[in-house]
């Protein structure tokens, strides 16, 4: 039995988020750049990842696990970052490594899915 009952999110309701956000993403790549060619199946492990991470930084001991990790702060960094990779890997700009900036967005996707999801319960995220 889970400690967190209150909170209704689950691992396997933020892997499910996390990867619609990276379908729409990749779709939105390929849309945009058909002719990069990212290896989208780490792009998917990425994102599953990024969607579980900040419970795993911030187990879910109690109702109140959410921390800095969780907080509208992280949202907003996490935002910003994801913005910023995506337009590198979206606009195919030079960077040294590309499929790395690509497989840091995916991650960052999945992150920010997590935040989202979590900021429509009733707990939200903390400030």
């Amino acid at each position: 039995m889970r400690a967190c009952n209150a909170d209704p999110m689950r691992r396997r309701t933020h892997l499910v988020i996390g990867t619609a956000a990276f379908v729409l993403y990749q779709l939105a790549l390929e849309a945009a750049c058909p002719a990069a060619q990212y290896p989208w199946f780490i792009g998917f492990f990425a994102a599953a990842v990024g969607s579980v991470f900040p419970d795993t930084l911030e187990p879910g001991t109690s109702i109140h696990h959410r921390g800095i990790c969780h907080s509208r702060g992280a949202l907003k960094l996490v935002s910003v970052l994801f913005i910023i990779t995506a337009a590198t890997a979206l606009f195919a700009l030079p960077v040294p490594h590309p499929v790395l900036v690509y497989l840091a967005s995916c991650f960052l996707a999945g992150y920010a899915s997590h935040l989202l999801a979590d900021s429509c319960t009733r707990m939200g995220l903390p400030g």
